[in-house]
């Protein structure tokens, strides 16, 4: 891939890391905060139960998002590593090019679109 195509790339990439580092500072702020209300509070007693179900809902959804958004940094980093060297925009399973338009979309995709949807395609035989 040209250079001017791998910089757009590495900045797109470099976008995406900075808006997923937010959430993922995001999710960890407001835990922070929750303990620290938590542990202020001396009367945990007086807690309603539909309070602390509420809550405990809040902790899953936070923790989902924590690993899919830890997930997608994780992507990045390796997408940016594969520009770094060289290697970026093709595919890791056949080695033929990924097309610009599945990279714009998804800019740390690994996989063309024909092995994604292989990939996809094994994957739910299996679940059935």
């Amino acid at each position: 891939m040209e250079r001017e195509k791998l910089d757009f790339f590495s900045d797109l990439l470099m976008e995406e890391r900075k808006k997923v580092v937010k959430i993922i500072e995001g999710i960890d702020e407001n835990w922070s905060k929750n303990i620290r209300d938590a542990v202020g509070n001396v009367s945990s007693y007086a807690t309603h139960l539909a309070d602390l179900g509420s809550d405990s809902d809040e902790r899953e959804k936070e923790t989902y998002m924590l690993d899919r958004e830890l997930k997608n940094l994780k992507n990045i980093d390796n997408a940016l590593k594969r520009i770094n060297e060289k290697t970026y925009g093709v595919c890791n399973y056949c080695g033929e090019d990924i097309s610009h338009q599945r990279l714009k979309a998804i800019p740390y995709a690994e996989l063309c679109i024909g092995c994604k949807r292989n990939e996809e395609r094994i994957n739910n035989n299996h679940k059935q």
